[in-house]
């Protein structure tokens, strides 16, 4: 993942990739490129950014909105 200023990287061993959060609207990209809304970046801080894979991938193919964890 290529790194740009005004993101925030890390890297999610659940996911094995590297994630993405933007430092002023909080919308988080995963290497995979599936985009997740600030209002999921709150929720996902609370477990460190560690995004369940089985969750992830459901994302990833349905899309919707994470309401709690």
């Amino acid at each position: 993942m290529e790194q740009k200023p005004g993101w925030k990287y890390s890297f999610s061993t659940l996911l094995n990739q590297q994630i993405a959060v933007n430092e002023k609207t909080q919308i988080l990209y995963t290497e995979d490129k599936t985009r997740y809304e600030p209002s999921e970046t709150e929720i996902l801080k609370s477990v460190n950014f560690e995004i369940p894979l089985q969750l992830h991938i459901i994302k990833k193919v349905f899309g919707g909105t994470l309401w709690k964890l």
